[in-house]
């Protein structure tokens, strides 16, 4: 029998001890993940774990990642990846199905817009019956979350509850935006039945990467068409909002299309980074587009080339699904780049130490008001 010669047994060692180490990192922050969700007693350990372990560059993360660039080529790099999203297929060809008078004056019309072929968006939009016609658009993306929020997708944020920060799109438009709040592929009226609801998710990332996208491209298209409806409902400037998934969305919108003035973004900021090669906790598949790695980007880059148009970033200290450092290296990236290229401040960090993951009140009323602050400008 042949014998391993010297280096393929340095290389079977450094493997074993490779997946030792990320085994453990695994196990480490899917319980972490648990704590987020509310499973705190049986997370705690771990989750002191995953806080003391190695730095990133410890765990396999590739040397030199990500790269030291500038940020147009940051941006060049990532819109690159990420596909064409700005040119529209087909037109949207809008019609409203429903319309209902919810307390404090507001309407919430369902509507429907196309966003390509075969695939037609439900949406609500909610307003002011004396709302003028060209008042503040915002595109109000639902939380990504559970078995409590695939059902429901877009209505999960748009009950009626003056007194409820969770109903945020209800909140903006009694605030007096013009608010579009979509279904996302795969909640609510977009729901498909292959599997149950997050491995739905992986399949279609995986449909969607076999044909050179992701799911965040999809998320990008998407809510393109649905700033593209904002306007044709009459608003001229345009901001988004969302919770988890629905922060994601939203910072990577801000990101990807200028379009977007501004973004009030509540949680779930992921670095690849830190989350590949540390956390490792269960998060939803926006954040992964292919060869991001390896071009050298991460998402606090990205990110930051949304500056100098708004930046508002929300984080409990109590919430373990958005990790410290995580948010603290958007944070910091947004605000080394405007001082690097002497733009004006655009970043609003808004942290509450005693919060876990959601939306509070003074939050919401700090993030529309920020909202509306970068919205007016001319």
């Amino acid at each position: 029998m042949t014998q391993p010669s010297d280096a393929g047994r340095s290389r079977d060692c450094d493997r074993r001890e490779f997946l030792k180490a990320t085994s453990a990192l695994a196990a480490a922050g899917a319980m972490a993940h648990g704590l987020a969700a509310g499973r705190s007693e049986a997370a705690e350990p771990a989750l002191a774990a995953v806080k003391s372990a190695p730095p990133a560059e410890l765990a396999g993360c590739p040397a030199g990642y990500p790269a030291d660039l500038p940020a147009a080529e940051v941006k060049r790099r990532f819109l690159e990846l990420l596909g064409e999203f700005v040119q529209p297929s087909m037109p949207l060809r809008p019609a409203v199905t429903e319309e209902i008078e919810l307390p404090g004056g507001v309407v919430r019309q369902r509507i429907e817009y196309d966003v390509a072929r075969g695939d037609r968006v439900p949406a609500y939009h909610l307003f002011r019956r004396d709302l003028p016609a060209d008042a503040l658009g915002l595109l109000s993306i639902h939380g990504h979350g559970g078995s409590n929020i695939f059902p429901v997708g877009k209505a999960y944020h748009c009950h009626p509850k003056a007194d409820d920060p969770l109903q945020y799109s209800y909140r903006a438009a009694l605030a007096g935006f013009r608010v579009l709040a979509p279904d996302a592929l795969l909640f609510g009226e977009r729901q498909t039945r292959w599997g149950g609801n997050f491995p739905n998710e992986i399949v279609v990332h995986a449909e969607l990467c076999s044909r050179g996208y992701s799911l965040a491209w999809k998320s990008v298209w998407d809510n393109s068409r649905a700033l593209e409806m904002l306007e044709h409902l009459g608003a001229r400037r345009l901001g988004v909002i969302g919770l988890s998934g629905g922060s994601t969305q939203g910072y990577i919108l801000a990101a990807a299309n200028e379009k977007v003035r501004a973004a009030a973004c509540y949680a779930s900021f992921a670095t690849l980074r830190q989350q590949f090669y540390h956390y490792r906790l269960t998060h939803c598949l926006y954040h992964y587009i292919p060869g991001m790695v390896k071009a050298g980007i991460d998402w606090d880059q990205v990110v930051a080339t949304a500056a100098p148009r708004g930046l508002f970033l929300e984080r409990g200290g109590l919430d373990a699904g958005t990790p410290e450092p995580m948010y603290r290296a958007f944070v910091t990236a947004i605000e080394q780049r405007c001082a690097r290229e002497h733009l004006p401040p655009s970043l609003m960090a808004f942290e509450e130490p005693q919060v876990a993951h959601a939306v509070t009140e003074p939050g919401l009323r700090a993030g529309l008001e920020f909202l509306r602050k970068y919205l007016a400008r001319g």
